[in-house]
């Protein structure tokens, strides 16, 4: 029987899932880390031919990487898909990439101006048009963001810009939807809702990826009157943040939904909470599970070490090379 399995990683204030499409490729969705937990090598040790049932598109265990917008807590796993975990097509917002040019100039972290600088030399690999596309089974599968004139317009600052860029990405399996909105806030949503594509890709969803973390900043009730209301929202939040909305908890905007080895259904479940990476499995009958999976530390010190001087290394060989 095929099945759509998706997990939303517990990656403390960032954000990173994988899905494993009905057709049993590879769909990676951001990709944050938490400090010695890497989501790019738990799914290289957990989804292989054979272990998993993944299938390789052409040679790539992730088909296709969405990146929903450019903010390092989205990101800053970007140094282990080198090689064999380098994904085959990468879909990024390419007109931020300024802003981003912007952030590393002013940035005094050299931890991050690193990712960040690695970002942009991981998005340069991929410059050549997509003409092979993956037959994923899906449903439905679409995507867009508003305009950046209307970004620019309606945000106090660049990061709110590359914020209300985000994709709004939503997935549709079995008469299933799992919509992945990126970090948009309010005023951005308040924007997006009148874009006619937009409000079909949020319709009738079923599982609800919250905005910005959860944050009071990513919710409008206004919402509801497009996407309808759905079982479940999801927080991908560190451990102790105090932002969360109430109202993904509240019973008049959300079904609820039984999570497994629970005896009530939540309206909310929460990676801060549960302090485990949640999975969502739907079965080609339509049929829904939830259940929270144990997803360790699986990187040392040394490990977490190696993967910032690659990055810095590879900058540096980078910049060598334009300068000659």
């Amino acid at each position: 029987m095929k099945t759509l399995e998706c997990i939303i990683f517990n990656v403390d204030h960032g954000f990173c899932s994988f899905i494993k499409s009905p057709n049993d490729y590879g769909l990676l969705i951001d990709c944050g880390s938490r400090e010695y937990f890497s989501p790019i090598k738990w799914i290289k040790g957990n989804y292989n031919i054979g272990n998993g049932n993944i299938k390789y598109f052409e040679g790539r265990r992730i088909a296709e990487f969405y990146l929903t917008h450019l903010h390092l807590d989205h990101f800053d796993d970007i140094g282990s898909l080198t090689d064999e975990n380098k994904p085959k097509h990468f879909t990024r917002d390419k007109k931020i990439f300024p802003f981003l040019d912007k952030k590393i100039s002013v940035e005094k972290d050299d931890s991050s101006k690193a990712l960040m600088q690695r970002l942009k030399k991981f998005s340069g690999e991929y410059s050549q048009e997509i003409t092979n596309r993956v037959d994923w089974g899906f449903e439905y599968f679409e995507y867009d963001q508003i305009s950046l004139k209307d970004a620019e317009q309606i945000s106090a600052s660049d990061d709110k810009i590359i914020n209300n860029r985000s994709f709004i990405l939503s997935i549709k399996y079995a008469g299933m939807k799992i919509l992945f909105p990126g970090d948009i806030e309010v005023e951005g949503w308040n924007v997006a809702l009148t874009y006619p594509k937009i409000r079909q890709i949020i319709k009738n969803t079923d599982f609800f990826i919250a905005s910005h973390h959860g944050h009071k900043s990513g919710f409008t009730r206004k919402i509801l009157d497009y996407s309808g209301i759905p079982y479940l929202y999801i927080v991908s939040a560190k451990s102790g943040d105090e932002n969360i909305d109430s109202s993904y908890s509240n019973s008049s905007n959300s079904k609820g939904f039984l999570i497994e080895g629970d005896e009530e259904k939540s309206f909310m479940v929460s990676t801060r909470e549960r302090k485990k990476s949640i999975k969502i499995v739907i079965s080609e009958t339509g049929k829904a599970t939830v259940s929270l999976i144990d997803t360790p530390d699986n990187l040392n010190e040394n490990q977490k070490k190696l993967l910032m001087r690659r990055a810095k290394r590879l900058i540096k060989n980078w910049n060598l090379s334009r300068e000659n």
